[in-house]
């Protein structure tokens, strides 16, 4: 019998009906209502490697952490913390491409614990990519 594993990795990807630099403005942009950003109170989030942010959404909690890459229209790669992590600092890495559709876009999640709070994610990430899948309908 082998152990389960420690960690897991959360992967989506959708494509988004609009080019990918106005989908990575729209995804990096607090006041759009298709981001992680825009559910709660965002403090320090700058579009600049080496930052750090805080999101604090409401019954979710606070959720830290520091913008690693970002290439505008590109690519974000950031890490993230918060009780759901169970205090560990795992990383999202996302990708921004051009696709028939639009914009091909990718969130991989690394280091997440391997239990019902790091499982979550891949809800919580799921819903976010479908508020930004909707943010573009029809446009």
């Amino acid at each position: 019998m082998s152990q389960a594993a420690k960690t897991l990795t959360v992967d989506l990807k959708r494509v988004i009906a609009g080019p990918p630099a106005k989908v990575f403005d729209a995804w990096m942009d607090p006041k759009q209502a298709c981001n992680p950003w825009s559910y709660g109170k965002t403090l320090g989030l700058e579009r600049k490697a080496g930052t750090a942010f805080c999101v604090v959404m409401g019954s979710a909690g606070a959720h830290f952490g520091r913008i690693l890459k970002l290439a505008k229209g590109k690519q974000l790669q950031h890490t993230w913390m918060s009780r759901y992590t169970r205090g560990l600092e795992s990383t999202v890495t996302m990708a921004f491409k051009k696709h028939a559709g639009g914009t091909l876009v990718t969130l991989r999640h690394t280091g997440l614990p391997n239990d019902d709070g790091g499982r979550g994610h891949a809800d919580g990430w799921g819903q976010f990519l479908g508020m930004l899948e909707g943010r573009f309908a029809g446009k």
